[in-house]
């Protein structure tokens, strides 16, 4: 039995079926990141994230041709992966769509019929940049990452959340950590600017406040930033 039936003889499947499906992978995998990077709003998505969409349509479909349709190959197959821990958190919904959209990509150019793969793909897509268009946010208020430390017997909450408060539309604390054994506070919050704000104007205010220390913004949206 010569390298060709090796690798396919499970599915019944030439070389060229496996060349052509791997490829198509590829391409899914190239679109979904570029389709990725110019819906994204935040202009600050991580290289490694792109070419992780691109590499991952292309081992899925791999995985798939391997699996073909031994049932005990993919179970013997999902108790090896079970032993991977990922340790990156991903912060946005919006990329965990886009993992699935890959993986799908991957996992339909390694069982199906091309013409449909990229039919259904091709609409996916379409939706995307629809979406995209539509702004459907829920508001179209930039949003920013907000940062900061505060020593709590120094200055009382409501004195920096007046102030929070003056300059955004909604905010919620999404991270709360001590340091020094208590002396000192860092407080992490997801606001939405009220329109004509500026962040800058945000930090000032904060900054001159007695007890406020380490103050910073992260643009979360930053093509609506005035």
């Amino acid at each position: 039995m010569n390298f060709e039936n090796i690798l396919i003889s499970s599915q019944h499947l030439t070389m060229y079926d496996v060349i052509i499906r791997v490829c198509l992978a590829f391409i899914l995998g190239i679109t979904t990141a570029v389709v990725y990077r110019r819906t994204d709003n935040s202009q600050n998505c991580s290289r490694g994230f792109l070419n992780t969409l691109a590499m991952l349509s292309m081992v899925t479909c791999m995985v798939m041709i391997v699996i073909g349709n031994n049932v005990a190959r993919a179970f013997s197959l999902v108790g090896a992966l079970s032993i991977i821990r990922f340790r990156t958190a991903v912060k946005d919904t919006r990329d965990t769509a886009f993992v699935f959209l890959a993986l799908a990509g991957g996992m339909a150019a390694g069982t199906t019929r091309p013409a449909l793969v990229v039919t259904i793909f091709t609409g996916i897509v379409i939706l995307v940049y629809v979406l995209h268009k539509m702004r459907l946010s829920g508001s179209d208020k930039p949003a920013i990452e907000l940062r900061f430390s505060a020593q709590p017997e120094e200055i009382p909450e409501n004195l920096y959340m007046d102030v929070i408060r003056r300059f955004t539309g909604s905010l919620s604390l999404i991270g709360l950590q001590s340091q020094k054994l208590g002396q000192l506070m860092e407080f992490t919050y997801r606001l939405e600017l009220k329109r004509g704000v500026s962040p800058q104007e945000l930090a000032t205010e904060l900054s001159v406040l007695p007890g406020i220390m380490k103050v910073g913004i992260l643009s979360l949206d930053q093509e609506d930033l005035p």
